[in-house]
């Protein structure tokens, strides 16, 4: 006991004591300061976090139609061509329509209405841009013009354009299309109607149609088969053949039997997942640079 009374050590004892207390202060110090920049680091984050979500956020609610043209310019180019329309002359009617951007429609860009006055709906971009150049042929003909290019494609190619348009609407079989196509045209290499764009052998009051490239008489011959005969029920074979490819048999109107069996074997062919649904695998195919799904 009289070592803790020496004076020598007791001022000793008062360092160290003053020492520790120093350091368990400096710790809590550190502890706290530690606590608090990593909650101002939390706090950072989270605005930042939340700034960048917000910023995702209007990037996808403000879309533009300058936007839309440059996302989608390879869908629009195809459709230029497609219907003869000059694509600036295009992007200045899209432009046009859609200066009131609270309007704006990326899956009905025309803003093409029913006979109500009610703005209608498309399963797609493409098909959105399909109808408004469409549309531009009764609404504004003399932008369209009737340049005629005589097919020289390959048959998948045009097997692929059948898949593509099939896709875009939503009541028809594709693998039916094919098949239809196939027995019209002998596989899509038939030359009398390859030359005219008319796969399917619709004919006019002047004989077999020609039609101005082959994708827009790919295009009217599912469009037709869509309009004309699904929406009327007619799905099978059967129900389209008596109205597309008829005869009579001992006094009934009847679906040509031999036209059933050539499709029938079509489909034997075509009896795959449809692998062309997008303008790029078109593109591709076209170029022999073949993207299927």
């Amino acid at each position: 006991m009289k070592l803790f009374r020496n004076p020598y050590f007791q001022k000793i004892g008062k360092i160290m004591a003053v020492f520790i207390l120093t350091i368990l202060v400096s710790g809590a110090s550190i502890k706290q300061m530690a606590i608090k920049s990593q909650s101002n680091l939390q706090t950072k984050y989270i605005a930042e976090n939340t700034d960048f979500q917000v910023d995702l956020r209007l990037e996808e609610e403000v879309k533009t139609i300058d936007t839309f043209i440059k996302d989608n310019e390879e869908q629009i180019r195809f459709y230029a061509n497609m219907f003869d329309i000059d694509y600036d002359t295009a992007i200045n009617k899209l432009k046009e329509i859609n200066s009131d951007p609270t309007l704006y429609n990326e899956n009905n860009i025309g803003l093409l209405k029913d006979s109500f006055g009610n703005i209608l709906s498309f399963n797609s971009i493409d098909r959105g841009i399909l109808e408004f150049m469409s549309s531009l042929e009764t609404t504004n003909p003399e932008l369209v013009g009737y340049n005629y290019r005589p097919c020289a494609n390959d048959a998948e190619y045009i097997e692929g354009l059948v898949q593509y348009f099939s896709s875009l609407y939503d009541n028809v079989d594709y693998k039916l299309m094919l098949s239809i196509g196939a027995a019209e045209s002998g596989y899509y290499t038939a030359s009398t109607m390859l030359y005219k764009n008319n796969i399917y052998g619709g004919m006019g009051s002047g004989g077999l149609i020609a039609y101005k490239n082959i994708e827009y008489g790919v295009w009217q011959y599912v469009k037709r088969m869509s309009e004309q005969y699904y929406a009327k029920g007619l799905n099978t074979i059967e129900s389209i053949g008596y109205v597309f490819c008829p005869r009579m048999e001992n006094g009934v109107k009847v679906a040509s039997s031999h036209w059933i069996s050539l499709v029938n074997k079509a489909l034997e062919t075509y009896n795959y997942e449809i692998r062309y649904v997008s303008i790029s695998q078109l593109n591709d195919l076209a170029n022999n640079e073949i993207n299927e799904i």
